[in-house]
């Protein structure tokens, strides 16, 4: 029996393995690309609603700290997170903190915003995650008033 040299050995099996990498590559690593672009808009999703929170918490301790008494300025609060998260499909409640509601003290407005993740790019999920902000605003010393 005649083997065949060595030579001729690699190059048929080099011939069979041919285009195995590429096949590995379209099966395996595709989904995981994908699952990981998905990741990186989740937690973009994520940052942005961050945002927004903290932005409906500033609005909401401007409009406090504009307001007369400390009952209205809880009243101005609420009303103000409440136009700021219309267009949202979130529940949002406000904390208003008026221990220091006088000229020159300061008035801090706590958000507590219910965000599903189906609105945060995580479809097929029904849980839901709390985002909260906070945000205190100073109130002016020449103003009327208290």
């Amino acid at each position: 029996m005649r083997r065949p040299p060595v030579r001729q050995f690699r190059i048929r099996c080099r011939a069979r393995d041919r285009g195995s990498v590429t096949t590995e590559m379209a099966v395996f690593v595709t989904p995981v690309l994908i699952l990981l672009a998905m990741f990186v808009v989740f937690c973009g999703r994520a940052a942005a609603a961050k945002i927004d929170v903290n932005a409906i918490a500033a609005a909401a301790a401007r409009s406090a700290a504009d307001a007369a008494t400390p009952a209205t300025a809880r009243t101005a609060a609420s009303q103000a997170a409440a136009a700021m998260a219309a267009g949202k499909p979130w529940t949002c409640t406000t904390a208003t903190d008026t221990a220091a509601f006088r000229r020159g003290g300061s008035v801090t407005v706590n958000v507590a915003c219910v965000i599903r993740l189906d609105d945060l790019g995580v479809s097929g999920l029904g849980a839901t995650r709390t985002v909260r902000g906070s945000a205190t605003a100073p109130i002016d010393i020449y103003r009327e008033g208290t």
